[in-house]
């Protein structure tokens, strides 16, 4: 696996060793970064069901400040934390061994600043979990500070199932994947008193 673009370009980092663990191919994650633009930019990122890191790892090249990897199986967590290494990001970059939809229920936001946060649940999840999928997703939308964007890569169209407000997303298709991307816009509090 390579990185694409940004301070690391080029630069080759270690997919998973299992058959059961997807990465997102670089075809997919160009075309998402593509869409992004800058978004990367000065943000925190999360990468949920994070893998082999490479989204994460993508958004810390195209100048994500700090990335936290969110993965549940420790060999992923330890192929993370070496990619993080064989990049250099380190200091940079924090993994938690852990399931994603527990994580994503106790989430706090740091501060207000605006975050990305990219998620690719395994693919059968869809299928097996989508009201834990929409759960997830519905409680980032409710929590992340405003102007934070969502990814969420999933193998179909399930946008009437996970996806809160579905016309709200920016919904693409890239042979088998397709990518869902949602920036988080609160409405203005102005002018309203308490």
């Amino acid at each position: 696996m390579r990185i694409i673009s940004g301070e690391r370009r080029g630069h080759k980092f270690d997919g998973p060793e299992d058959k059961v663990t997807r990465p997102t191919s670089d075809m997919v994650r160009e075309s998402i970064f593509n869409i992004l633009f800058d978004r990367p930019e000065g943000r925190v990122v999360y990468d949920l069901f994070a893998g082999a890191g490479g989204l994460g790892l993508e958004a810390l090249s195209r100048g994500g400040t700090h990335a936290v990897f969110v993965e549940r199986d420790r060999r992923n967590a330890a192929l993370i934390r070496r990619n993080v290494n064989t990049l250099k990001f380190n200091g940079r970059a924090g993994v938690l061994v852990a399931d994603a939809y527990s994580w994503a229920k106790t989430f706090v936001p740091l501060d207000s600043e605006p975050v990305l946060v990219m998620l690719d649940p395994p693919y059968k999840d869809f299928d097996e979990k989508p009201a834990k999928i929409l759960e997830l997703v519905k409680s980032l939308v409710d929590r992340l500070p405003n102007d934070s964007t969502i990814v969420v890569e999933s193998d179909r169209d399930h946008r009437d199932v996970i996806l809160p407000e579905p016309d709200l997303w920016d919904i693409r298709r890239y042979g088998g994947t397709q990518v869902a991307i949602r920036d988080v816009v609160r409405e203005s509090l102005e002018g309203e008193t308490s």
